[in-house]
Formats: structure tokens, C-alpha cells, sequence
């Protein structure tokens, strides 16, 4: 037990080194040094190997207030944990803020996998693409700070201490209403896909199914739960949802087995509805939930089914100006553009009439077991932002 103890000491503490040297290696790693790309992504390291998710997100929300702190900002957080700073410019035009929000949170963190390493070209961790939106924030701080930033806008930077599609939470519409905080447009921080853009932004519900098969009060021997789940993702893969071909079922996860000789009782069906019409999308959503009940009870199983995510239909139209504005800043970076329509947390604001566009920071892959972040990239993004929040200022979008 000892020598155990001691190799999880030695390891430890070997990762604790690399962590303090992270800001010196990129430095030394980068062919082109930027200080505030290099500075991004050593916060978006760090926030990787805070463990997340939690309740309220309070070790990663405590790293975030102390940076925000240092630059001599004061930000606020609520009953949730979302945490909120507004950037004063000093020359407003006294028009409605721009927001810049992220997601504090991730859902793929590991103790071992999220202790981020660096090569040449690459960083890789567990959970490092969603870092990313929260450090670009502190970035964007940090640049207006400066004086780096041209803007007639204060900006109100918003952490979110939970998923941006959490179908429980209000922040967004609370925000909304707000005649302090409403915002006139809106920017959603996401880690990678850098030049994929979203102009037609599709709605989305997000469903769990557990399943369970060993709840037979009849003396039964209980059924297996491969075989529930296997036939429920069958039944709803196949279901024509409209006419149109507006609404796609994903089946996104089938989980369910405990190896040879022993039955597999509880089983796992994650299954996502994608739609650009609202009135169907909830159509369907209620459907794939009856469906998933239905399938439960005639296989007399246990069936408990939760709605995991929610992202409305977006409102094109008023994301017009925004999108043509982000288009003209990939181009003047060289990156190509790719229209890739599917859900986008912006769409929670375009739908109230706000318009909002979702940027990414990098390029890179987002793995099972890691992410894959070209370093090079990051300043590319960083500089995106940037230009994207002076536009918007500029010519007032």
C-alpha cells in the first residue's frame, strides 16, 4: 500500500511541475509567440484540470473570480454559480451592452487524462476544448484592460456555472429582461470547429432513457437490457418525424451489458431530435417520449426518461448582419468558411429577437478519451474576437 502511495505522491507532484511550467514551455514551444494567445490557453489548461462537473462549479468559478480579481475587476455571481463582470469602455455610446458568455463547465474531465501535455505543435487533455470559451473570456478582459480593444460597448463577460443547454435553467431570458444586463447582441464562446459557422441554426432536444430490468414484481426472471435498449433505438431511428424532412433523430449513445454470464439489467439510450421548426421539434420531442415509455412497458422494464438538453430554434433573420460580420473576419485571417447548420446556444437569444452568432477559438478534435488543440490556432481565434467585438461596436450590429 506504501509503494502505491508513493507512486501517486511521485505522480502528483510530477504533474504539479508541469503544470507551474506550463506558461515557459509554450513560450519556448511556439514558432510565433503571442503573450495573449500563450496566456489563453495556460488558463484554458488550468480550468481543464479543475474536476468538473460540479455543483455550482465552485473550484473552477474560485480560479476565474481570483484572474478576474487580478485585473482589478469586480464580477458578481448568482444562486447558480453563473458569474457576470461588466467591461466599462471609456467612451460608451450609451447603447445596449454586448455579452460574451461560455460554458464554465465540462462533462468529460478525468483525474489523469485532464492533466494536459504539450508538444510542439499540439496541446491534448481531457475536457481542454471546453476551457477554451471561459479562458478566451479572461482574454478578452485582459485585451480591453489594455487598451487593445476599440469599442463604444461595454461588454458583459458571462461564465455560466452549468451547460448552456440545460433545459432547467432561465439565465438566458432572465438576462434578457434585465433592463440593466439585456444585451443588444450577443457572442457564444465555443472551443473549436474554427471557421464553422451556423447562419440557419437548427433547435434541439436532448433525451435520457434509463432503463431497468430486474423491477418485475410478478417473480419473473428479469429480461436483458441490451435487448430493451438495442429495439428502443431501432424504433425511434426509423420514425419519419414530418413530411419535410425538417426533424432528424439521433441515436447517440446505446449503453447497456455487464460481460459473459452474467444478465445486463439496466441499460442507457441518449437520443437527440434536431429540427429548424419549432412547432415539430416539440411535436417530436413528445413523441420520442411516449415511444421510449411504450417500448419500456411492453417489454416490462423499468423506464425513466429526462429531458438532458434544450436549444430552441434559431431566428435566421436576425442573425443575419451578425453572420455576414464573422464571415468577413475568418476571411481576413485566411481560414476557409464552413457552414455547418446544427444547434448553436446563440439561438436561446436570436429567439427572443437579440442577435447572436457563436464563435469558436480553435481548431483541433475533440476526442473520447482527449482533445486535440493546435496551439497555432488559438491566436487566429483570439484575433477573430476580437475583430468581431470592434465591428460590432463599429457599425453598430
Amino acid at each position: 500500500m506504501g509503494i502505491l502511495q508513493g507512486i501517486r505522491g511521485s505522480i502528483a507532484r510530477a504533474f504539479r511541475g508541469l503544470r507551474s511550467r506550463a506558461a515557459s514551455v509554450l513560450k519556448s514551444l511556439r514558432r510565433s509567440p503571442s503573450p495573449l494567445a500563450d496566456r489563453l490557453l495556460s488558463d484554458a489548461l488550468r480550468i481543464t484540470e479543475i474536476p468538473s462537473p460540479t455543483e455550482r462549479e465552485e473550484q473552477r468559478a474560485a480560479f476565474v473570480m481570483k484572474q478576474l480579481g487580478t485585473l482589478g475587476l469586480n464580477p458578481i455571481s448568482d444562486d447558480a454559480g453563473n458569474i457576470m463582470v461588466r467591461l466599462t469602455c471609456q467612451r460608451p455610446d450609451h447603447s445596449q451592452p454586448l455579452l460574451v458568455f461560455a460554458d464554465l463547465s465540462s462533462n468529460r474531465w478525468h483525474p489523469l487524462e485532464s492533466l494536459s501535455r504539450l508538444d510542439a505543435t499540439h496541446a491534448y487533455g481531457a475536457g481542454l476544448a471546453d476551457a477554451l470559451g471561459s479562458a478566451a473570456l479572461l482574454s478578452i478582459a485582459e485585451t480591453m484592460l489594455s487598451g487593445q480593444i476599440a469599442t463604444r460597448k461595454d461588454i458583459i463577460l458571462l461564465f455560466t456555472a452549468g451547460p448552456l443547454t440545460d433545459p432547467s435553467s432561465d439565465m438566458f431570458k432572465r438576462l434578457a429582461d434585465d433592463p440593466q444586463f439585456s444585451p443588444g447582441t450577443a457572442l457564444g464562446i465555443r472551443g473549436i470547429s474554427l471557421g464553422t459557422i451556423a447562419p440557419n441554426p437548427l433547435g434541439t432536444y436532448r433525451i435520457k432513457v434509463q432503463i431497468r430490468t430486474d423491477t418485475d414484481t410478478q417473480g419473473a426472471s428479469p429480461g436483458s437490457a441490451v435487448e430493451v435498449t438495442v429495439e428502443l433505438a431501432r424504433a425511434l431511428s426509423g420514425v419519419t418525424w414530418d413530411a419535410e424532412k425538417k426533424t432528424m433523430c439521433f441515436i447517440r449513445r446505446v449503453e447497456a451489458g455487464t460481460g459473459f454470464g452474467r444478465l445486463p439489467t439496466e441499460g442507457i439510450v441518449d437520443i437527440e431530435l434536431e429540427s429548424s421548426d419549432a412547432a415539430v421539434l416539440q411535436m417530436a420531442m413528445k413523441a420520442a417520449i411516449a415511444t421510449a415509455e411504450t417500448k419500456g412497458k411492453e417489454a416490462k422494464a423499468q423506464t425513466t426518461v429526462t429531458i438532458a438538453g434544450h436549444v430552441p430554434v434559431g431566428d435566421p433573420a436576425v442573425g443575419a448582419a451578425l453572420v455576414k460580420l464573422l464571415k468577413e473576419a475568418l476571411k481576413d485571417q485566411h481560414l476557409k468558411v464552413v457552414e455547418d447548420n446544427g444547434a448553436d446556444p446563440a439561438s436561446f437569444f436570436s429567439s427572443l429577437g437579440i442577435p447572436a452568432v457563436s464563435i469558436a477559438i480553435a481548431s483541433g478534435h475533440e476526442g473520447l478519451n482527449q482533445d486535440q488543440i493546435e496551439i497555432a490556432s488559438i491566436d487566429k481565434g483570439r484575433r477573430i474576437l476580437v475583430t468581431m467585438i470592434e465591428r460590432i461596436s463599429a457599425e453598430g450590429a
